[in-house]
């Protein structure tokens, strides 16, 4: 009885917590481009360096070391990027007041709760794994022989793993969140709570910069004898942190049934303690929760409203809303310091080895091709990074159930919708100039060519943020129990995105086209480019407005 309540809340939480694909040719036609876009190409690399991992380490005499550190690692980010998401979705969903008022064990809520976060974070990463498992399974074959990679203990934990793996960093997210939410009965705050996810992420990356202490030169080729040897801190810790998962990578790569065993019970125990768990702490946690909402709107009411222009007040409201809220903040203002960082790490620790020496090298002596192939990855960068902060495919969504008020408020819809874009605008572009110049500085580029790479990643932004706002205001997600699922559960963003990696994929193939086959001069090579994306932009600068502003009446 108590497993089909639970089962029952998990059903009704998955059909009302995600956006429902519109049954459209449209929509269908940008589904397959995802799956065929992201999803797929996502699992054959991962795939391929599970592949190439394995067999390293084959001579190595630890076949299982690339598999382990692999499922270790996306453990690792599942707990870093779950513990908000499931704060979130035990404490501060929109249905917590519907819930709490049903005869329904507390527990048992959270236990479903807990239930559906975990499979619909777990989707693409289920895939991922999948592609981890085959990419070794492929290895062993070739090397060891079938009947090691068929072995039916092995295939059974693999399965398992598929499964199970994303389980125990989620288990943590949740124990955890109603410790903490426990401790915080007296605080009044949830600021705290918030910023443990960036310091699990600074832990993190301290433990890989200490890993690569002792390895010799930073390469893959050394990183993975670290692996091989045993004597990588960052995957000894994990394994500690994670300690069942060494079981199964044992299990599977010696088709041992004891190892097998041994991680499906440690699986049940840590399902056990989180039931216990939240047995005796999520009902106070619920109370704790409802009190430090109500704090908060206080807070907000006391404010006092200052008259602005019309463009400029909805301006700063998109600002307040997305820097205020923590789901927005991070995932689509603070991910675009992403780029101009790792592009300065990228240069500065590996401009002197391997291919991007080599690559360096060939720009600076004025090799045609590596203008041609830069000009790519800077286009590249502007519509992929565009589309993954979805601040112009969740525009409308973030609105949520006060979408309505965007007909009634005072303010024309171009006004609103120009306001939108001008905020994917400002949290967007001045980081890609950032990547640009620190891109431009390393490579040593005339002042000229730099600036031409800023106007291309301006024409390609311009396309994606069109592209973005609309798909979200021709079907807008507005039914979200809370910001995480506003941007996770959005089919829109995900399809902005399939589109962004195909514009990217075309562009390359354009530009081998006009250069490799036809054999054209570079300089036609950058007139063409810079034409379609002009073109392009022009075309959508001139037609988003008006269709945007349709999609808005009907809403």
């Amino acid at each position: 009885m108590q497993e089909t309540g639970i089962r029952s809340l998990v059903k009704i939480l998955s059909k009302n917590s995600e956006m429902q694909l519109p049954q459209k040719t449209l929509y269908k036609v940008l589904a397959a481009i995802a799956a065929l876009g992201i999803m797929i190409p996502c699992t054959v690399i991962v795939g391929f360096i599970s592949y190439v991992m394995t067999e390293a380490l084959l001579e190595a005499g630890s076949p299982g070391g690339g598999m382990l550190f692999e499922m270790q690692i996306l453990s690792a980010f599942s707990m870093i990027f779950g513990i908000l998401i499931i704060f979130s979705v035990l404490f501060f969903s929109s249905d917590r007041e519907h819930f709490v008022t049903l005869p329904i064990p507390a527990h048992h809520l959270m236990m479903g709760k807990f239930i559906y976060a975990y499979i619909a974070e777990s989707i693409m990463e289920f895939l991922i794994l999948a592609a981890v498992f085959i990419g070794y399974m492929l290895a062993i074959g070739k090397n060891v022989g079938i009947a090691a990679a068929l072995h039916p203990i092995s295939i059974i934990g693999s399965v398992l793993g598929v499964i199970l793996i994303p389980l125990i960093p989620m288990i943590y997210c949740a124990i955890f969140s109603l410790i903490l939410m426990a401790a915080l009965k007296g605080v009044r705050s949830t600021k705290a709570f918030y910023r443990t996810s960036t310091i699990f992420l600074l832990i993190f990356a301290a433990i890989f910069m200490v890993s690569l202490k002792g390895i010799g030169e930073v390469n893959m080729e050394n990183y993975v004898e670290s692996l091989g040897s045993g004597n990588n801190l960052m995957l000894r810790t994990l394994n500690i942190i994670f300690f069942p998962v060494p079981w199964l990578a044992d299990a599977i790569s010696s088709g041992s049934i004891v190892k097998l065993l041994m991680y499906i019970l440690g699986n049940v125990l840590l399902i056990a303690i989180l039931y216990f768990t939240g047995k005796a702490l999520y009902q106070e946690g619920l109370y704790t929760a409802a009190s430090l909402g109500s704090s908060k709107k206080a807070e907000v009411r006391t404010k006092d409203i200052v008259a602005q222009s019309q463009f400029k007040a909805s301006f700063l409201k998109e600002v307040r809303v997305i820097l205020r809220t923590k789901a927005f903040s991070g995932n689509c203002a603070y991910i675009n310091l992403l780029w101009p960082v790792g592009t300065f790490l990228l240069f500065h620790f590996t401009r002197d080895k391997g291919f991007l020496k080599e690559f360096i090298e060939m720009y600076q002596t004025g090799k045609d091709r590596a203008g041609m192939l830069m000009s790519i990855v800077v286009i590249a960068i502007a519509f992929i990074a565009t589309a993954l902060n979805s601040l112009a495919s969740t525009a409308f969504t973030r609105e949520g159930n006060h979408l309505d008020l965007i007909k009634f408020i005072p303010v024309p819809y171009e006004t609103q919708l120009f306001a939108k874009a001008a905020v994917a605008f400002v949290f967007t572009y001045p980081s890609l100039l950032l990547t640009n110049l620190i891109i431009c500085l390393y490579l040593k580029t005339w002042f000229l060519t730099g600036v031409l790479y800023a106007i291309l990643m301006l024409l390609a932004h311009i396309i994606s943020v069109a592209l973005g706002m609309m798909l979200d205001s021709n079907s807008p997600y507005v039914e979200w129990d809370d910001e995480y699922s506003a941007l996770r559960g959005n089919l829109n963003t995900f399809f902005n995105m399939a589109i962004m990696m195909v514009l990217a994929a075309l562009t390359l193939g354009v530009g081998f086209l006009v250069y490799d086959i036809i054999k054209l001069p570079i300089v036609i090579y950058y007139v063409v480019i810079f034409m379609i994306l002009a073109i392009a932009a022009w075309k959508l600068v001139d037609i988003a407005p008006k269709k945007i502003t349709e999609n808005m009446e009907k809403l």
